[in-house]
């Protein structure tokens, strides 16, 4: 039995009240119990009406949030990456696509591997198999991006294994920030460094 206080109650308890307040419902001749049958089914018709109403207003607000968080996610200053567990790219935002100097579009499917120099490719694998073994995030540091007639792009990333909500394939979730402004001006840095304490600067 319903109380006051349940959400079924309040539900019927609102809906009897608009029911109440319908003048234009008329009440049809007939006995008890099919007015009884009469006002129930009036009652169910309005609490529908009311659940479809939250549900309309629950499903915009739904909308309003996945367009605001897919905003977030594809201006985002880092390149986000959603990686099968053999590393092939299944989504990626906008940022992630400048990184590895290609479109957008055509990325999905292709081997993350194949953007990045020889010298790093091992890295690369070693950071997503660290992410399929580990349940924290795990990193990696100054991986050198492939771009063929551009200068390098260094990189530090990140990565964790997740599983799909809607299924049980697990995924990678992979960050990458560009430090090659940062590398560089570490080298020079170190450069003038090597030469102020160098006894023979000539």
């Amino acid at each position: 039995m319903n109380t006051p206080s349940t959400p079924s109650a309040l539900l019927r308890s609102k809906a009897e009240k608009q029911l109440a307040a319908r003048k234009t419902w008329a009440v049809p001749e007939g006995g008890v119990d099919q007015l009884k049958l009469i006002h129930e089914l009036q009652v169910h018709q309005i609490e529908l009406e009311m659940q479809n109403e939250v549900l309309n207003e629950t499903f915009a607000h739904v909308d309003a949030l996945r367009a605001k968080y897919q905003d977030l996610y594809e201006f985002a200053p880092v390149g986000y990456f959603t990686l099968s567990t053999d590393g092939n790219i299944l989504e990626l935002n906008g940022r992630a696509a400048t990184l590895l100097g290609q479109n957008q579009h055509g990325l999905p499917g292709r081997a993350l591997r194949e953007f990045f120099s020889p010298a790093s490719v091992a890295g690369l694998d070693k950071l997503l198999e660290d992410a399929k073994r580990s349940i924290d995030e795990v990193s990696t540091h100054l991986l050198e991006l492939r771009r063929p007639r551009q200068l390098p792009v260094f990189v530090n990333a990140q990565a964790r294994a997740f599983t799909e909500p809607l299924g049980s394939d697990t995924r990678i979730r992979l960050a990458m920030m560009d430090v090659s402004a940062l590398k560089m001006a570490t080298e020079d840095v170190l450069h003038a460094m090597d030469k102020a304490t160098d006894p023979d600067p000539s």
